[in-house]
């Protein structure tokens, strides 16, 4: 349990710290994804990650805003991810978006795609398409900890004791379309079963994106999971729900 927590306040020191500017994963220079901004020199040296604890005085050039990574560059940053950090992660894809992208997601492990008996944590992002926070602050995650694994104590506790699986990107259509729901104008994070209103029983009337989450909980068995969501702050509990929605 312990161990969750950390996990949870890890993700909750990101957001405090990160600047609204920061939209990149962690670029400190002027390079284009294409050219992986994940494998210069000044990220992998962890000096941004450091920076995000130790000096809360960044100088962030306006121009690092100009924009969050399209789809086709979060999966070259993903499968960058991969070949740099092959000795701790895998990357794979669950399924796919109405519009056929597929949704990638990450496993860090000392030993990933291979089951042990340790706690399995999943991070989502992206969830409503308008809410694109969570998609750079999962990959930056991911490279804060392929880069400090051997050197910060948090970083090895999750890497040594914890199967994290990180999906960026639940909604890549609405994304693009910068909008709330998917491409088919669903919003996602009411498509999924409910215990008090069955309006959408049949599985196979739920979106594609959905029903992805569905068969991956099935296949790997989380211990624990949280969804980065944008705007107001909420917390929402297991069966919070009651049928006359007040007690």
């Amino acid at each position: 349990m312990e161990l969750l927590f950390s996990l949870v306040f890890l993700s909750l020191t990101f957001s405090t710290f990160l600047h609204p500017t920061f939209a990149r994963g962690g670029q400190q220079q002027h390079s284009s994804l294409s050219s992986g901004i994940f494998e210069n020199s000044s990220y992998n040296s962890g000096s941004t990650a450091r920076h995000l604890f130790e000096d809360n005085r960044l100088h962030l050039s306006l121009d690092i805003a100009r924009g969050y990574m399209t789809n086709s560059q979060l999966e070259k940053a993903l499968k960058a991810f991969a070949q740099r950090c092959s000795h701790i992660s895998r990357i794979y894809s669950i399924g796919k978006s109405v519009n056929g992208v597929p949704l990638w997601v990450i496993e860090i492990s000392d030993k990933p795609g291979e089951e042990e008996a340790e706690p399995a944590f999943k991070y989502i992002g992206n969830v409503h398409g308008d809410e694109p926070v969570g998609r750079e602050l999962l990959l930056f995650l991911a490279n804060w900890i392929c880069d400090n694994h051997l050197k910060d104590p948090l970083a090895t506790l999750i890497v040594e004791n914890v199967h994290l699986h990180i999906l960026p990107t639940m909604n890549p259509d609405g994304f693009s379309l910068r909008r709330r729901g998917n491409a088919n104008n669903v919003d996602l994070n009411r498509d999924f079963p409910d215990q008090f209103f069955p309006m959408n029983e049949d599985v196979h009337m739920r979106q594609p994106e959905t029903r992805a989450i569905m068969n991956w909980l099935r296949d790997v068995q989380f211990t624990a999971s949280a969804s980065l969501h944008g705007g107001a702050l909420v917390a929402n509990y297991p069966w919070d729900g009651t049928q006359d929605k007040r007690s």
